[in-house]
């Protein structure tokens, strides 16, 4: 009888083990016949990396740090338990820190394409 209630919560352990595993880098959800694709942290924040590096001209080592500051900028966009408040410090503080890490210059530029410049910073959310 011990064998079986240990043979049965191993079988259960594994199985929960391998559905957490077999997540994707993206979710899809769909409603009304849109098709909304939600990305990982990682991945937007690597989208958004790239974005600005494409615009701007960054080297690669500016490129992985805007990426992982991205990432943590999704990371906090997409919990959902964190307040509204939180949420807009973290956009205020990547502005900051693109503010702080590029020229003059670029950051003109940067801040004359608006679009750009807030799906970065996240005003969006």
């Amino acid at each position: 009888m011990k064998k079986i209630v240990t043979v049965i919560t191993l079988l259960l352990a594994f199985t929960i083990s391998a559905n957490a595993q077999s997540n994707n880098d993206a979710q899809t959800k769909k409603s009304n016949s849109q098709e909304v694709v939600i990305l990982s942290p990682t991945a937007a924040g690597q989208k958004d990396a790239n974005a600005l590096s494409d615009f701007l001209g960054l080297n690669d080592t500016q490129r992985e740090d805007f990426a992982r500051l991205f990432e943590m900028k999704h990371e906090t966009m997409q919990n959902k338990d964190l307040s509204i408040e939180r949420k807009k410090e973290m956009s205020r503080n990547v502005g900051l820190k693109i503010e702080a890490s590029i020229d003059g210059t670029q950051l003109a530029k940067l801040k004359a394409n608006t679009a750009l410049y807030n799906q970065l910073i996240g005003a969006n959310n």
